[in-house]
């Protein structure tokens, strides 16, 4: 079983396990939720691959029926754009905004081939309990401590069956702002969007992110990371981020 699937009627219900650390769903899972219709229509459509997406979390998602909206708002001979949108219990949650690229084929431009990292070497991490004691989205995941400062994540179970590529980085990438947080353990720190952008898709199962965070006095803060696959370097990710007070 994924984390969430979708019924006959089209609506999404995401297990206990798709909860975040705070009030409603992770983020992540919601995203990739959007993400992994949108691939969905532009693999069935001969569009190309989806290679960025941008994520705006306009409230808590709640852990019920999801209802989505995917839409072509540009097709383009080189690349179009789609959107898609989580609505619960008759309001927008969230939007996201995938940009498809149509592949051209192979240039005469030279890539850096990176040494091959073995992650399954590492050992894991132990499991971190949610602040709030229930099941939460961190349970699907393997961490383990890389090298070089990177954070290598392994999902157990699909977020959604079949899951796409770009949607598959966005459950990790999602965690970026809170691997490189204050140390103050009364201080939550939601974020507030979601900004991924890959040069190549992901090969094999495991995500690791090289985190950064920037903290203002005032709370805000600006989470950011290289995104990498056992093979090297493929993207980036970027969140704005605020400091609260946890309930």
């Amino acid at each position: 079983m994924a984390i969430f699937e979708q019924d006959d009627s089209g609506h999404w219900t995401g297990s206990e396990q798709a909860q975040g650390p705070f009030t409603g769903l992770q983020g992540g899972g919601v995203a990739s939720v959007m993400v992994a219709e949108i691939e969905n229509i532009a693999t069935q459509q001969s569009m190309g691959v989806a290679m960025s997406v941008s994520v705006e979390f306009l409230r808590p998602t709640p852990l019920m029926p999801l209802k989505t909206n995917p839409k072509i708002l540009r097709r383009g001979r080189r690349s179009s754009v789609l959107t898609n949108e989580v609505w619960a219990d008759g309001k927008q949650t969230a939007s996201a905004t995938v940009c498809v690229i149509h592949p051209v084929g192979e240039l005469a431009i030279s890539a850096k081939t990176p040494s091959e990292i073995d992650v399954g070497k590492i050992d894991p991490l132990p499991t971190r309990a949610a602040p709030h004691g229930r099941p939460w989205l961190m349970d699907n995941f393997e961490i383990r401590p890389g090298a070089d400062g990177i954070i290598w994540f392994r999902q157990k179970d699909e977020i959604t069956p079949d899951a796409t590529p770009l949607a598959s980085v966005l459950g990790p990438a999602d965690w970026t702002h809170g691997l490189a947080r204050p140390s103050e353990p009364k201080l939550a720190d939601p974020n507030i969007n979601l900004q991924v952008a890959l040069a190549r898709h992901p090969r094999g199962e495991h995500i690791g992110i090289r985190p950064k965070t920037t903290w203002m006095p005032e709370g805000i803060g600006l989470g950011e990371g290289a995104l990498f696959d056992e093979h090297g370097e493929i993207g980036r990710v970027a969140m704005s981020a605020v400091l609260i007070p946890f309930a």
